[in-house]
């Protein structure tokens, strides 16, 4: 079988790279769950921000993104229903 050489443009390969990555990513979920800010968190479960970050230092499951805090929904819910809050 002889070798086959394809030229092609910079931009080119970049479009068929971005139309594959798109192929094989369609139709998959998230596998991380997403992350929100206290206000998000507090808006959600009706109460303040202020009290979102209090939880913290009483063991709420959360992620540290540099000097912000993020927290995944389902954690925290999850954390006061054991906690019976």
């Amino acid at each position: 079988m002889p070798d086959v050489f394809i030229v092609t443009t910079r931009t080119d390969l970049r479009e068929i790279i971005r139309d594959a990555l798109a192929d094989a990513l369609r139709g998959q979920e998230t596998l991380a769950p997403e992350l929100m800010s206290a206000e998000e968190i507090g808006k959600r479960v009706r109460v303040h921000a202020r009290t979102v970050r209090n939880w913290v230092l009483h063991g709420c499951p959360h992620v540290r993104a540099g000097r912000k805090l993020r927290f995944r929904e389902s954690d925290v819910i999850q954390w006061l229903e054991e906690r019976g809050s």
